[in-house]
């Protein structure tokens, strides 16, 4: 399966030459009760109040029962702060698509779309967060990831106990740790 991402491509012209700047991500925008509106939103822009985009997180579980948890870059909001895989869903995806494809985009761990069960939505100010979970039916090792640059700079399965006492160090960004609360018995069940 071959995954589409929307992402815009801005040039501009210094001389005679053309220069690429970053490419700037493109998000669907949705009403408060998760109704495509038609509309599309440039990431950094304000999203216009009662209109909101997609987020994704993907709770990923071994074999061994262990979540897998990833280390964001240094240069990012809550840097070096340790989460689950996820980001935003681009325009043209379903949630469910995006969540696969930023698992693929993280880690290069492949999911079928079917292996990955949709256990809540949260909506907050401007966005509705899908959460999903992924038990992998094969062994995975820390060496089947390929780490996103930029993004994530580590990645670690942690028993769920072992995640408790990350958070109780501070090392798991809050609004993650928020979420896990509200799924975990949700997530427990899967690690067994």
């Amino acid at each position: 399966m071959q995954l589409l991402r929307c992402t815009l491509f801005l040039f501009y012209v210094v001389g005679n030459k053309w220069k690429e700047l970053k490419p700037v991500e493109v998000w669907d925008l949705y009403d408060k009760a998760k109704n495509l509106l038609g509309k599309q939103h440039i990431r950094g822009e304000v999203i216009p109040q009662g209109e909101y985009h997609l987020v994704v997180e993907i709770f990923t579980i071994n074999k061994d029962g262990k979540l897998l948890l990833t280390q964001r870059d240094a240069a990012k909001t809550y840097p070096l702060l340790w989460e689950c895989t996820g980001g935003s869903v681009t325009s043209g995806e379903t949630s469910l698509i995006g969540a696969v494809r930023e698992l693929e985009e993280e880690t290069e761990l492949i999911a079928s779309p079917h292996e990955l069960h949709h256990i809540g939505t949260i909506r907050n100010e401007h966005y509705f967060l899908d959460s999903y979970i992924w038990k992998s039916k094969k062994k995975l090792e820390l060496s089947d990831l390929r780490l996103q640059a930029g993004e994530v700079c580590g990645a670690q399965f942690a028993a769920l106990e072992e995640c408790d006492e990350m958070n109780a160090c501070e090392l798991i960004v809050p609004k993650v740790w928020e979420r896990y609360k509200v799924y975990s018995d949700v997530v427990s069940q899967w690690t067994k």
